[in-house]
């Protein structure tokens, strides 16, 4: 089939997660990487034990926080765990600047061609839908993006079934007719599971997950999108 939309994950495919280390690092001197990394592995954690908690409720989990407040609770962890002072606005600071995440440098211009050549494109986030504006606003994606589907609607997060079936609710299209993208491996991996093309964003040059099926496509940043889409 030829593909009709191009669905991106939001953070760490079109937002930089680790860019908050600079400030981090400004805040907690020697501990900018440190932080940056155990908070987007406790922020994830979070997602995944509340999903797999409870994943058949009626209404979403019952344990469900929007992905805003479990960026906060692990970040507050993280700083514990790492036995740094927390007090003052250092958490307030941090997180206004997670709001605004910086994007990668080749975003936009693959958004504007693939908006050009009529592809729909969407972001499907684990993203709170005001974290997802603040984002979106702040890299000036908002006019190029045709959906920003947050899995708040549904409670439970990535990698659930459910959470990629929001997909086909906004657009009319087969499984396969849907490009699935992002920069983490499990979310790639989960989005094949689900039935969808999927590109994997290897910024880092990671081996395959040893379970499952490899991604349809790989590359080392977006503009392999436009490769695929036969755009480059």
């Amino acid at each position: 089939m030829t593909i009709k939309a191009v669905v991106f994950d939001a953070y760490g495919t079109l937002f930089d997660v680790y860019s908050i280390q600079a400030l981090a690092e400004q805040f907690y001197p020697g501990q900018g990487a440190a932080i940056s990394v155990m908070w987007r592995d406790k922020q994830i954690e979070y997602t995944r034990l509340i999903t797999q908690s409870d994943p058949h409720q009626a209404g979403g989990s019952r344990y469900y926080l929007p992905f805003w407040e479990l960026t906060r609770r692990s970040l507050e962890y993280t700083l514990d765990r790492l036995k740094l002072d927390r007090t003052g606005n250092v958490v307030a600071d941090l997180m206004r600047q997670y709001a605004h995440l910086k994007p990668f440098p080749e975003n936009l211009p693959v958004l504007e061609s693939l908006k050009k050549a009529g592809f729909v494109t969407a972001i499907l986030s684990n993203g709170s839908p005001e974290m997802l504006a603040s984002a979106v606003g702040s890299a000036g994606m908002k006019d190029l993006l045709d959906h920003c589907i947050s899995v708040d609607t549904i409670r439970l997060f990535k990698t659930s079934p459910e959470s990629y079936g929001l997909v086909q609710k906004y657009m009319p299209f087969e499984k396969q007719e849907i490009l699935f993208v992002s920069s983490n491996a499990w979310d790639a991996l989960g989005a094949t599971w689900f039935g969808f093309l999927t590109l994997w964003v290897n910024r880092q040059g990671l081996p395959f997950e040893t379970i499952g099926p490899t991604p349809t496509y790989t590359g080392r940043d977006l503009q392999r999108v436009l490769e695929i889409a036969e755009l480059k």
